[in-house]
Order: C-alpha cells, then sequence, then structure tokens
C-alpha cells in the first residue's frame, strides 16, 4: 500500500514533468525584437534624452573609415531575381552608419538605437501636406532599423545643457519594392506640394495666436551617390498672425537633409545647423561638394550591409 508520502513525492514528479513539457514549447522572442519592444523612440526623443546623460558621457576618439570607390547606378539592386524577399542580411550593423570623421564637423558624443518595425521619416510637414492633398500619407514600414544621433558637448559655461546638434541619420531596411517605391512617391509628392501653406496654433509674445506659415520644398540635386538618392530642401517662411496678417517674431528656417538608397537601404539624413546647410549659400560654411561628399560616404558604409551587397 502506498503511504501519503509516496504519493505526496509522485505528485512533485508529475508537476515538474508537466512543467518541463511547458517550457519546451515556450516561443522566445529573438534579440532584435526584444529590443524593439523595449526601445521604441524616435530620433528626436533620444536628442532630448541626452541633456540627462551629457554630464557622464566620455568624449569618444573619431577615426577615419575607409573609403571604397563610388558605386554605380544600376536599377532596382534590392530585389531577387524571382522578386521573393532578399536572403540573408536582416539586422543593420552599425558599420552601416557614418562614421564620425565622415561627417566634416567634430563631435563627441554618439547616441544610437535600433528598431522593428519603424516608418520611414523623412520630413513630417511633406508627409502632413501629402495627406492634405490626398497623396500616400503612410509612410512605409521598415523591416529593420538603426539611427544615430552626433552632437558637440558644450564646452565650460557656453550655456547649452543639451550640447549642439551636429547630424542625425536613420538607416532603413524595407521589403522588396518598397525602397524603390519610396524616391517614386516622394516625387509625386514633390511635385504636389512645392508650396504648402500650414495654418496652427503658435504661441506668440502676447499669447497663443493662429498663425499661417507657407513651406516650399526643392530638389537640389538627385542621383550622386548609390543606386537613388536626392537632397531635399526645406524653407519655412516667417509665420503670420491670421488675425492681424502681421508677421511675428519668428525667424524664417532652413532645413536640408539626404536620402540615398544603396539596394533594401535607404537613409534618411539630416545635418544641422553645425553644418551650415541651413543657411543661405552666400553664407554656407560648408560647400554642396561635401554635402554631396557626405551622401556618397553613407553609400559607401551601406554597401557591404545591403541585399544584395555591392
Amino acid at each position: 500500500m502506498r503511504d501519503d508520502h509516496d504519493a505526496d513525492h509522485l505528485t512533485d514528479l508529475t508537476f515538474a514533468e508537466r512543467m518541463r513539457r511547458d517550457l519546451r514549447d515556450v516561443r522566445w522572442l529573438e534579440p532584435a525584437e526584444i529590443r524593439a519592444r523595449a526601445r521604441r523612440r524616435s530620433r528626436r526623443t533620444a536628442v532630448a534624452a541626452a541633456t540627462a546623460v551629457l554630464a557622464v558621457v566620455s568624449a569618444f576618439a573619431v577615426a577615419a573609415g575607409g573609403r571604397a570607390g563610388h558605386l554605380a547606378a544600376p536599377a532596382d539592386r534590392g530585389l531577387s531575381p524571382t522578386g521573393a524577399e532578399p536572403a540573408g542580411r536582416a539586422e543593420i550593423p552599425q558599420e552601416a552608419l557614418l562614421d564620425p570623421a565622415e561627417v566634416g564637423v567634430p563631435s563627441n558624443v554618439r547616441l544610437g538605437d535600433s528598431g522593428l518595425g519603424e516608418p520611414v521619416r523623412i520630413d513630417p510637414l511633406l508627409q502632413s501636406c501629402a495627406g492634405e492633398r490626398g497623396l500616400v500619407a503612410e509612410p512605409p514600414v521598415s523591416r529593420y532599423s538603426r539611427s544615430q544621433t552626433l552632437l558637440q558637448r558644450p564646452a565650460p559655461g557656453e550655456g547649452q545643457p543639451a550640447g549642439r546638434r551636429v547630424l542625425t541619420q536613420e538607416v532603413y531596411r524595407l521589403p522588396p519594392g518598397a525602397a524603390t517605391r519610396l524616391f517614386v512617391d516622394l516625387d509625386a509628392t514633390m511635385a504636389a506640394c512645392g508650396t504648402w501653406h500650414e495654418v496652427r496654433p503658435m504661441q506668440s509674445v502676447g499669447g497663443p495666436v493662429t498663425a499661417s506659415v507657407t513651406h516650399t520644398w526643392r530638389a537640389v540635386t538627385g542621383n550622386f551617390a548609390g543606386d537613388q538618392a536626392v537632397v531635399l530642401e526645406r524653407t519655412s517662411a516667417t509665420p503670420v498672425d491670421v488675425a492681424t496678417s502681421k508677421p511675428l517674431d519668428v525667424k524664417p528656417s532652413r532645413e536640408t537633409l539626404l536620402l540615398v538608397r544603396v539596394g533594401d537601404l535607404v537613409t534618411v539624413i539630416v545635418p544641422e545647423s553645425g553644418l551650415g546647410f541651413d543657411r543661405p549659400a552666400a553664407d554656407r560654411r560648408t560647400s554642396d561638394a561635401e554635402l554631396l561628399e557626405l551622401g556618397r560616404a553613407a553609400a559607401r558604409r551601406m554597401c557591404l550591409a545591403a541585399n544584395p551587397a555591392c
């Protein structure tokens, strides 16, 4: 006859065996998916977070990266012969991003992030105009992405606790065909949104007002790097108070960004005011030739990580 001790022991074994079988069937998340769920941040959020950590971030030494020859410009290198999803490379390595030494402006803080299923961010204002005018307003969603923000940590006493942003860069790996369609959709959006009048609330010296802002976009140049490339420039005029038709005390702004595609990889690069690209041409400290070389360096960086590789 089995005593109570034997029954309890048998129960323990049964429970342990059932737990072992259940754990065997558990699907553990891939590391990239864990990181993506834990870190859904935009590049702007990453810069804001830098304020709290700049005091403890040590300066890093920058080294010049290797430079390969200029890339040819074939048709769509992102598709396999069968049209299936490219095999092999998935996550985007750090080496696919620009090296700080290639930027041309010193930086001593480098922030980065990676993710899954991120929408391609080009210009939110341009996206808003596209939606208002009935064009494709939802950007394509990437399979993988990696980003970086380069900052100049301020010298003691400069009064810039967050430092000055030098450049932001996003690299996206897109599904087959989506990378080339991105440029087709961008051409259509630029044609429809050469000039856009935005009306939105703003905070003025005398209090909140409704302001009208005129934005203009133009393609400065294209096809200078990788498989496809374009330099976009957005100019935002001085806002005007809708009620009084008087200009507000806000300076006009200018932003330049680069888009470069290599295979299934697309990068969006936004150099900030430290590079001088937001200034009128006569006042720029950095030439347009250096801006194009920045795009070519980005293409070379993405070359080995693209599907297919260069």
